[in-house]
């Protein structure tokens, strides 16, 4: 059973964003998944590191999408993508060393996300909407 469920409350109405966000649910389902693999640590390892290299893209485009709106909030928005991107970071390297306990990263990726959908995300969408409510 997957860690994290889409669920179609969570689009943000952004087609790149949301297909970007549901990406990034499949890659933190893969790292749940794989608890009981015999190369645990290497394909997490891996897994790690293309979420790693797929959160700083999705990141650019989102910060990019922050700067076309003038969003105010961009940069402690951007603050905590850094510190994801940091985290994941620092968990790939811990795996090197054999120091991951899956259910705890698999737990904090899905809580981060969750979290930051819901809550951070929501409120660049809350600010466009009004920007887009006050030029029409």
């Amino acid at each position: 059973m997957p860690a994290f469920e889409w669920d179609e409350s969570m689009n943000l109405g952004d087609a790149m964003i949301d297909r970007q966000h549901r990406t990034l649910v499949g890659l933190i389902n893969r790292v749940h998944m794989l608890k009981n693999a015999p190369d645990r640590d290497l394909e997490i390892m891996q897994s790690l590191s293309a979420m790693y290299l797929y959160a700083k893209e999705h990141f650019f485009d989102e910060e990019g999408l922050m700067d076309r709106l003038g969003y105010p909030g961009a940069e402690h928005h951007k603050a905590m993508h850094k510190s994801f991107v940091d985290k994941t970071h620092a968990l790939t390297d811990a795996c090197l060393d054999g120091e991951v306990d899956v259910e705890d990263v698999s737990a904090f990726l899905v809580s981060w996300l969750r979290n930051h959908i819901a809550i951070e995300d929501a409120k660049i969408v809350c600010f466009s909407n009004s920007c887009k409510a006050t030029q029409a």
